[in-house]
């Protein structure tokens, strides 16, 4: 008798965390998606889906240190839409992966909240980054 072992990881929740990132500077980072990726090369906030069993505020994390290597501390609720809801946070440690070894992203970029209408980025991050300032 053959005996197999499948590791699974945990089921994804259909639920979004995303996290505006300051700076020092009061910049906030901005992640480019792949053109694999569903809307591609459109700029997007670090975060993504929650896996069953994590609270928002973990699935944050987890996802903001997969897709830039930062270690988020502090982190300040934002915006709720329902199954997406935003956090803030000036509060990091570490140092962004180089673009080229960033995961799930094409590059990264470091702007001033008054920029964001020159770039190709969704309206409700655009929102989120407004909330941020308030």
């Amino acid at each position: 008798m053959i005996s197999v072992s499948i590791s699974r990881r945990p089921l994804d929740t259909k639920k979004i965390s995303k996290v505006v990132i300051f700076n020092e500077s009061g910049k906030v980072l901005l992640l480019l998606r792949k053109e694999d990726q569903p809307f591609p090369n459109k700029w997007d906030l670090p975060g993504g889906h929650l896996l069953v069993g994590e609270t928002w505020e973990q699935g944050a994390i987890r996802e903001a240190k997969e897709e830039t290597n930062l270690d988020l501390n502090n982190l300040e609720m934002i915006l709720d839409k329902g199954k997406n809801k935003y956090f803030k946070t000036s509060d990091f440690v570490g140092d962004i992966f180089n673009k080229e070894d960033l995961p799930e992203h094409n590059d990264f970029v470091w702007v001033a909240p008054e920029e964001l209408a020159a770039l190709n980025i969704s309206k409700i991050y655009v929102n989120a980054i407004r909330s941020a300032l308030e």
